[in-house]
């Protein structure tokens, strides 16, 4: 392949194998003309942008998946497996790409999949809409199932092999949201009285006051936490993978983070890890050492399903009112609002790079500040 060029603007038109790299939102993108099609990658540096984008075109097999790419005898079917594995799949989460892959084989593929990619129409993407929904698929799966073949379709744009999209022509699955309900303090002292031992009390500390992601938490390592600072570092998060259960990188700069820590966490972080080397000392030689702070059993990392299992289990024995477990990550928005942090702040202990989102997602105002006011305007 010819040597990659740097550029600010991408520049489509390439021979074949020739490309160019620019920057692109936080990070770099490498875009390849290969193979009659456009190659994509981005990363942190320019590098890693680049090495992504060869490491694609060199998983790009001779026959697709069979597809014979020239655009009239082009299906949507295997179109769209086949960017979604040689395109898409390197760019998005693991869990992602298996919601994806399960949306597309289960129904789109056998719903519009046998259409010409040049024929396919508003008419057809609405039939599959309807015929999911007598089949009792939420709105949330038709919303999802919409949004990937509209990716798909974007990228068979780009490659010039349809001119529009016909996705955009048709009216969005609306979803109802999910009703966002976060612990009072109250019931956060209960949650925390509550707690049986020093990891389950940290654990629920983190998620409730500092607003961790569950990965984040699950990703908490020995080396993040700085004693002599009293500070955590956010780097890192535990995810499924392809390999399995490992740690990744955070999506965005800001999503990297040092938060400083109250006294009370800090001295349960301590104890916590004098336990923890007590509990390994049993272990012995089954033990395998991954330096995390909320290991399973064995120091693999825990499965997301069982620390889920264990939040709901804390407040059932709090006696609190069953809640997700990301609705710990607005209970602890909510309780920093309220003791009249500035919002700019919340955004950075929640990792957000908009602070839009912090307020109009995030942030809820309690009861009590909602009756004093009524009792403000009582006096008019």
């Amino acid at each position: 392949m010819n040597e990659l060029k740097s550029s600010s603007k991408p520049k489509l038109r390439q021979k074949n194998g020739t490309g160019h790299t620019y920057k692109f939102r936080n990070g770099w993108r490498c875009v390849i003309q290969f193979q009659g099609r456009v190659i994509t990658a981005t990363g942190p540096t320019k590098s890693d942008a680049q090495r992504r984008a060869r490491e694609k075109m060199g998983a790009i097999r001779p026959l697709n998946y069979g597809v014979d790419r020239t655009a009239g005898n082009l299906k949507v079917g295997p179109y769209l497996l086949d960017w979604l594995e040689y395109e898409h799949k390197s760019e998005i989460a693991f869990t992602t790409y298996k919601r994806y892959k399960g949306l597309l084989t289960v129904h789109v593929v056998p719903l519009i999949g046998q259409i010409s990619l040049a024929k396919l129409e508003k008419r057809h993407i609405n039939s599959m809409l309807k015929a999911m929904k007598a089949s009792g698929q939420s709105d949330r799966s038709r919303q999802q199932a919409r949004a990937v073949l509209s990716k798909g379709l974007s990228s068979a744009i780009d490659e010039d092999l349809i001119s529009v999209n016909p996705v955009r022509e048709t009216k969005r699955v609306v979803v109802k949201k999910h009703i966002i309900d976060p612990l009072s303090p109250e019931e956060v002292s209960k949650v925390f009285t509550a707690a049986k031992d020093t990891s389950s009390l940290l654990r629920w500390r983190i998620a409730l006051l500092y607003g961790l992601r569950q990965g984040e938490c699950l990703g908490l390592r020995w080396q993040d936490i700085n004693f002599e600072n009293a500070t955590m570092n956010i780097r890192v998060q535990i995810q499924n993978t392809e390999s399995g259960r490992d740690f990744t990188d955070l999506k965005t700069e800001l999503s990297r983070r040092e938060l400083f820590l109250d006294e009370k966490t800090l001295i349960l972080f301590a104890k916590h890890r004098d336990e923890l080397d007590e509990f390994r000392s049993t272990v012995a030689s089954g033990w395998q050492e991954h330096d995390l702070i909320f290991p399973n059993k064995l120091g693999f990392p825990m499965q997301s399903s069982w620390d889920s299992k264990l939040w709901h289990r804390a407040l059932s024995e709090a006696g609190v009112s069953d809640r997700r477990l990301h609705d710990a990550r607005h209970t602890a928005a909510t309780l920093l609002f309220e003791e009249k942090t500035d919002i700019e702040v919340i955004r950075r202990v929640l990792g957000h790079s908009d602070i839009g989102l912090t307020s109009r997602t995030y942030v809820h105002a309690s009861a009590e500040p909602m009756k004093r006011v009524a009792n403000t305007l009582n006096g008019f």
